[in-house]
């Protein structure tokens, strides 16, 4: 198994071959806007959370600009066009990859609540045991 590699001080996981490319910028810009979001990832497993959830944004994003792209070619191509078929397929893969997106965000915000210290609870408090009087 392949160790992933990390780039710059943000400790930015590698998911695609190139990062310099539209879609390696906007899988950056999304894993800043997370990190900006949910604070400091401290553990691998939390940047590895935020890069699937970046990762599924840049694959969201890649099927609206095909589901956009086939739209604008039936109303307005010349030639072959995009049938109505293919546009329905391509709806359907834009809603099942913003699921997917959806569910990498909630992962990530359920590690994040996991890995946060909370308010100590009253049961915590009891068992610490309080000063008496």
């Amino acid at each position: 198994m392949r160790q992933a590699t990390v780039t710059g001080p943000l400790r930015l996981p590698r998911r695609f071959r190139s990062h310099l490319g539209a879609i390696g910028h906007a899988y950056r810009e999304h894993f800043i806007g997370l990190e900006q979001t949910y604070g400091p990832f401290q553990t691998e497993l939390l940047r590895q959370a935020a890069a699937d959830a970046a990762s599924c944004h840049c694959v969201k994003l890649s099927a609206v600009r095909a589901w956009e792209e086939a739209q604008v070619a039936r109303r307005t191509g010349k030639g072959r066009r995009p049938n109505h078929a293919l546009l329905i397929r391509l709806a359907k893969r834009m809603a099942l990859e913003s699921s997917s997106y959806q569910a990498a965000v909630h992962r990530l915000e359920e590690l994040v609540a996991r890995t946060k210290p909370g308010a100590p609870s009253v049961a915590g408090l009891f068992a610490a045991g309080s000063p008496r009087p």
